[in-house]
């Protein structure tokens, strides 16, 4: 079976930086156990933005300058780059979701991918959307015990939205 690991924006900004909270930082053991049990190919996304942050959409929505690319708070833990150096991409995103990640599933078959990161209900929800559409054949399936959100009800409702559309919550 051609497995593929997910890992969503988990960066220092979202666990204990200018948008940090708890459950992020409760996760982090979880993704790593999950990335070193992980028997397939390795996929990260990470939440990159410059300056000019602030005058985008996103920006005006969230008014809170996070994952400035090349800043300590746009980077990983250090204990990720061991799975970073072995991944098969790496694709830096401005957006809630990577169209880059759904371009490479739509031309890289996996029968099961399967999800973890940050946050919940916004840039793991929407990179699992992405996935559903463009690889509409594999099993999805997104790990709740190293994924969190700030906001309990919008992620309890992200879930419920997930669960309808097929995918597999563990």
């Amino acid at each position: 079976m051609t497995k593929l690991l997910v890992v969503v924006d988990y960066q220092n900004d979202f666990i204990d930086g200018s948008l940090g909270f708890k459950k992020a930082i409760k996760i982090k053991n979880n993704i790593l156990t999950l990335l070193k049990a992980h028997q397939g190919d390795i996929i990260f996304t990470f939440d990159t933005h410059d300056r000019g942050y602030l005058n985008t959409q996103e920006g005006r929505n969230i008014p809170i300058y996070h994952c400035i690319k090349n800043t300590l708070g746009w980077k990983m833990p250090n204990e990720f780059d061991e799975y970073l150096n072995k991944a098969k991409k790496i694709f830096y995103k401005d957006t809630f979701g990577s169209l880059d990640l759904a371009n490479f599933l739509k031309e890289n078959y996996y029968e099961s991918i399967e999800f973890c990161g940050l946050v919940s209900h916004i840039c793991v929800f929407n990179n699992i959307i992405l996935a559903l559409n463009a690889s509409p054949n594999s099993k999805i399936t997104l790990h709740k015990n190293a994924s969190a959100s700030f906001n309990e009800q919008l992620e309890k409702s992200a879930y419920g939205i997930l669960q309808a559309y097929g995918i597999e919550l563990l």
